[in-house]
């Protein structure tokens, strides 16, 4: 742990913050909102959901059979969809959906420059953090998005399972942060589609969006989605009404103890939740292998499990989270700093990461919960009664 250091975590967000940035920036807004209100901005939307109809079809470039011998069966033919692998007959990314759940999305379409951009973040971003007094970190960054070679013009990988080719007029994306989160799958898929550029397979992945699973029906508060009784059935009396958050996603359940206040900050993932669960599982690995080439993230699992390091570790939890001495420490005072991908109950996949975080996916719905103040046993009964109802 101790090599882990600062700067390089830094490094890390701060990549991290550029990418989803530049992401938001070169995405093209599919909703049902302001833009359809709009005259000109509706107008606009119009014709690029009407481009992207005319487009070659994203799914025409890898056939079921071949995404199949990655993910395995599939659940459903390949559809069109939207980057975030929601179902849209006009949409630029095609999504592989397989019977376990793993995800397989790609993207093709005309070269937009953005490859070069991408390619240009480490040294822009390893430039900005020198001039802040980091220098050195160019490194680190270029690490974290590496070149990698194939059947391709140029090419860049991003950890946590997205990799970006260019070839000529054309660029493609594979996206298996929701499958194995592996470069060596995303370079594999990229290897069987690119040579079809110009040339696509006959196949129209627009038909098939009406398989597309749909969004699981939920309560507007995530506060409803248990009855008290229930919650209370799992973690004790509550001492306040539950906090939920505005946008109905995220719920806080607080309990008086007699180590202090405790809170369950549960949070879910409605639509998409086997892909987000996938990523943060896949990236606490990866940053492992961009902090310095080759750190092992299980090496916090040996930390000494004693009652005076766990002390330790709880008083840290609660300094970094910014709580009171009223507040209890939380899991890592039982756990550590314990990582269990194997957690046994009523959902598809679940797991502890390093004591600080429980998630579990059901259903494409992802819940998580903070485990900074929250008793482990407790707030595990609180997932099994939540997954019990999904």
């Amino acid at each position: 742990m101790s090599n882990i250091t600062a700067r390089p975590m830094l490094a890390f967000a701060a990549l991290a913050a550029f990418a989803t940035v530049l992401a938001s920036c070169n995405k093209a807004d599919n909703s049902s909102g302001l833009l359809n209100k709009n005259g000109v901005l509706g107008a606009l939307d119009s014709a690029v959901r009407a481009d992207r109809a005319s487009a070659p079809d994203p799914c025409a470039y890898l056939a079921a059979g071949e995404a199949e011998s990655f993910i395995g069966k599939l659940k459903m033919p390949p559809y069109r969809a939207t980057d975030d692998g929601i179902g849209d007959v006009n949409g630029d990314h095609c999504m592989y959906m397989s019977a376990d759940g793993r995800q397989l999305l790609v993207h093709v379409g005309p070269n937009s420059g953005a490859g070069k951009t991408i390619q240009s973040i480490p040294n822009m971003l390893g430039g900005a953090l020198a001039k802040a007094g980091m220098g050195g970190m160019d490194s680190t960054a270029h690490r974290v998005m590496a070149d990698t070679k194939g059947p391709w013009d140029e090419a860049t990988w991003i950890p946590g399972g997205s990799l970006f080719v260019t070839k000529g007029d054309m660029e493609a994306g594979v996206d298996v942060s929701a499958s194995s989160g592996q470069q060596k799958e995303a370079v594999a898929v990229a290897t069987l589609m690119v040579p079809r550029f110009g040339h696509p397979l006959d196949y129209d992945g627009a038909k098939a969006v009406a398989m597309a699973p749909k969004p699981k029906s939920h309560p507007a508060s995530a506060c409803d989605v248990l009855p008290t009784s229930s919650v209370e059935a799992a973690i004790g009396a509550l001492s306040s009404v539950p906090e939920a958050d505005p946008d109905g996603t995220r719920c806080k359940y607080h309990v008086a103890s007699d180590k202090g206040l405790r809170t369950y900050t549960v949070e879910y993932v409605w639509q998409g939740g086997r892909k987000n669960y996938n990523m943060l599982v896949h990236g606490m690995s990866t940053l492992g292998s961009v902090m310095g080439g080759n750190i092992p993230m299980g090496g916090l699992d040996s930390i000494p499990g004693d009652s005076n390091t766990r002390k330790m570790l709880g008083g840290l939890m609660k300094m970094v989270g910014g709580g009171s001495s009223k507040t209890a420490t939380g899991a890592v005072m039982q756990v550590g700093l314990k990582t269990d991908t194997t957690l046994k109950g009523p959902w598809d996949n679940a797991s502890l990461q390093h004591g600080t975080q429980l998630l579990a996916v059901k259903n494409d719905v992802m819940v998580g919960m903070d485990l900074q103040s929250a008793d482990y046993d407790k707030a595990k009964a609180l997932l099994t009664a939540i997954c019990e109802k999904l």
